[in-house]
């Protein structure tokens, strides 16, 4: 799985690299949309048959690793493009705190949701 992952971010890489700074808009789609069917499918992975479930996960890696790539390298254009006044290292500093605090968000709302939803299996899928 692992092996999968680190062959899969050097091959996207050689192949797409270059493409990445010239559209990278879409590039930045592509990774998003990429990175959600990466985590549907691990949701629907105990669904799959026992003989399946390495190969899927060995699949969602691939996905994650080219997340990892597209979405890095696009990361970099876009900040270039926001750093007006060649303040890069501020623009990324900033970014980083405004990912920090709404994943801390996200994290206190989905625990006060799972104490909501935890006595009910059909509410955990419906929310």
């Amino acid at each position: 799985k692992d092996g999968a992952g680190m062959l899969s971010n050097v091959l996207f890489a050689w192949s797409k690299g270059t493409l990445l700074d010239i559209d990278c808009k879409r590039w930045r789609l592509f990774a998003d949309v990429l990175n959600d069917i990466a985590m549907f499918v691990d949701l629907l992975s105990p669904l799959a048959p026992a003989y399946l479930f390495s190969t899927i996960m060995c699949l969602t890696t691939v996905f994650r690793s080219m997340v990892g790539v597209a979405g890095g390298c696009t990361r970099a254009t876009i900040k270039q493009h926001q750093a007006r006044c060649n303040n890069t290292a501020d623009v990324s500093a900033k970014d980083g705190s405004q990912a920090n605090m709404s994943n801390l968000i996200g994290m206190l709302l989905s625990m006060t949701v799972i104490n909501l939803v935890a006595t009910s299996p059909s509410l955990t899928w419906i929310t």
